[in-house]
Order: C-alpha cells, then sequence, then structure tokens
C-alpha cells in the first residue's frame, strides 16, 4: 500500500534536510553547480487523499520553465525507501550532462522521424521505434539547443 502523503513528508523532511534542501510547503530544492534539484509533492484537486511526486532538474543558467524543471518526471507512490532511491537515481541521471547530451541528440534525430504531427495522428510505431527518453516530451527546444550547445 502506497505511503500517505503527510507520511512521506515526514520522512523526507530530514533526509532532505540533511542534504541542503530547502523546504518551501511541499516542495524542497537545493542549488548544486550548474543544477537545481526539486522534490516536489503535488496534491490532487480532485481528491484530497491523493498526490503526486514530482522531481525536477534546472539547468541553473537558463530561466526557469513554467513546469517543475527543465526536466521532471514523475515517481510512483511506493515506500518511503523506495520513493527517495528513485528520486536519487533520477537526480544522477538527469545531471549527467554527457548523458543528457546523447539522449538530447538521439531524441531530436528520433523526433525528425516522429514529428508531433505523425504522434497526434497515431502513425508511430512506438514498439519498434521507441523514443530515447519519454522526458524530451515535456521539454521545450530551447532546452534542447542549450544542452547541444553546452553540455
Amino acid at each position: 500500500m502506497p505511503i500517505s502523503e503527510e507520511a512521506l513528508i515526514e520522512y523526507v523532511k530530514p533526509i532532505l534536510k540533511a542534504e541542503g534542501y530547502r523546504k518551501n510547503k511541499k516542495r524542497w530544492m537545493k542549488v548544486r553547480d550548474e543544477f537545481t534539484y526539486i522534490f516536489y509533492i503535488q496534491g490532487s484537486c480532485f481528491d484530497k487523499n491523493d498526490y503526486c511526486i514530482r522531481p525536477g532538474i534546472l539547468i541553473n543558467a537558463l530561466p526557469p520553465s513554467l513546469s517543475y524543471g527543465h526536466f521532471w518526471t514523475e515517481i510512483k507512490q511506493t515506500t518511503p525507501e523506495q520513493i527517495v532511491e528513485d528520486y536519487k537515481t533520477f537526480c544522477t541521471r538527469w545531471t549527467d550532462k554527457a548523458l543528457v547530451k546523447k539522449l538530447t541528440e538521439e531524441f531530436i534525430i528520433w523526433d525528425k522521424r516522429n514529428p508531433l504531427e505523425k504522434r497526434r495522428a497515431g502513425a508511430v510505431d512506438y514498439i519498434n521505434d521507441p523514443p530515447p527518453s519519454s522526458m524530451f516530451f515535456g521539454v521545450d527546444t530551447n532546452i534542447m539547443n542549450y544542452v547541444i550547445e553546452y553540455f
């Protein structure tokens, strides 16, 4: 059974504080070198007992996007230990500049084969031609251009 929102907050609060995160409501942030790390617990507007775990990474050289981070995802509600582990894995992956650049380059090539119009028409074979990462479906083109140029 997934952990309640309140129990997750109590679990992660001392862990993130010890790692230098600052808390504002249900969002923890830490600036480190070129990135800002975000751990955000987003409550549901439909069900007070439901919530999402939305980690993000901001590239500090870029203005913040209108979403939770330049790279962001959602973590499944599992055990508190697994949630923290998944968050740390996400942060490690999306602050590895060489990996992010490689995935960005691969996505740009994939996107040329599978432009938005083709995706909207349901004409993409995601089984035989999967995107290098679904993360890029929410990433602005300016962010991808920055990654290609500076990473």
